[in-house]
This record gives structure tokens, sequence and C-alpha cells, in this order.
């Protein structure tokens, strides 16, 4: 759905949504495949520590300003959730950058039966 003025609708305002009956077609086409849409992050190893360097300061930041507010104030319970998120955005991008891509470069053999 595009936002935008067409000229047999320039009395409407431009924030109304065109229709089907404006000319704008709103199917998606079917020509899209798992590959065309499946979005491509391109981050690597280092660009992901980076992240959380970020995420680790901005979570220092967010106590801080959490250990000045007064007690049992909103600041202090959207600070608190922030905090949770921050934790939880820092758990599952640490557990990223530990899991292997590929298996051991060697495998490993069973020991010998008894």
């Amino acid at each position: 759905m595009s936002l935008q003025e067409t000229p047999a609708a320039s009395s409407r305002p431009t924030m109304f949504p065109l229709s089907a009956a404006d000319g704008v077609d709103d199917t998606p086409s079917q020509s899209n495949t798992a590959a065309e849409t499946a979005p491509h992050s391109g981050l690597s190893q280092s660009n992901l520590e980076e992240v959380m360097t970020y995420l680790r300061k901005a979570r220092l930041r967010a106590e801080k300003v959490r250990d000045n507010s007064p007690a049992g104030s909103y600041l202090e319970s959207v600070l608190t959730r922030t905090m949770a998120g921050l934790d939880r955005e820092l758990a599952q991008l640490s557990y990223l950058l530990a899991k292997r891509d590929h298996p051991a470069p060697q495998a490993t053999k069973m020991r010998p039966a008894i």
C-alpha cells in the first residue's frame, strides 16, 4: 500500500492510503523466491563483538541512570526492563558467537570396544 498522491485523487490528503479503485495493486507478486525475500545480515564476528561492546556500554549507562532515579519511579521500572532486554540480547549474541558454523576439522574417532 503506498501513500502517494495520484492526479485522480488530488482532492484527497496524501496521508490516506491508495486503494485498488485508485489503480494500485497491493497483491504481492508470485516471482519472489525464498532467496530473494530472505534478508542476509552480512555481519562478521568482529561486527558482532562491536555490537556487544556497544550493548554493554548502553547497559552500564542505563544502570547508572537507574541508580540515580527515585525508587519506585516509572523511570526505574523502564530502565529495569531495558536492562533485562539488553541482557537477553547480549546472551543471544554470545551464544551465536560461541556456536560453531562448521564441524571440527578432524573427525573424532570412537574409542575401541573392549
